[in-house]
């Protein structure tokens, strides 16, 4: 027993200490919450629909430090089945986020299908955040 404790106040202790020389980024957006602590960091995650047009997407949480840029965009690439040609990457949200605001960002982006991404850019920042996208089957 008392190496068992031993064990887990040594493991606390260099959770703390890396926590607070580096920082922590622990999840997957869409999969998992994600939790951030003194990081910085930049997350993309890249969602591409084939049979739907729009893309709901939510983001969640609070930061408790530093500040979050959450940006959505938009890119539709070429298709030799349609001939459809390929477009720029475009940004269709942004903004960003300091020390005790709420993201509460809720909405179905209907630009078209092709690749949607979520981008988020964490400074210095503390939080959990949370993600929802559809499922694979819907897109």
């Amino acid at each position: 027993m008392r190496d068992t404790l031993v064990f887990i106040l040594i493991l606390v202790a260099v959770f703390i200490g890396v926590g607070e020389w580096r920082g922590w980024y622990v999840g997957v957006p869409g999969s998992t919450p994600v939790f951030v602590y003194q990081k910085d960091h930049r997350a993309v995650t890249e969602v591409r629909t084939v049979t739907r047009s729009d893309m709901p997407i939510e983001v969640s949480g609070r930061v408790r430090r530093g500040t979050v840029t959450l940006q959505v965009t938009y890119e539709r690439p070429a298709s030799f089945q349609t001939g459809g040609g390929a477009l720029p990457e475009e940004a269709v949200f942004e903004q960003t986020y300091r020390t005790g605001q709420t993201i509460a960002y809720r909405e179905t982006v209907s630009e078209g299908r092709g690749i949607y991404r979520v981008v988020m850019t964490y400074a210095d920042a503390s939080g959990t955040f949370r993600f929802r996208f559809p499922r694979p089957s819907e897109l």
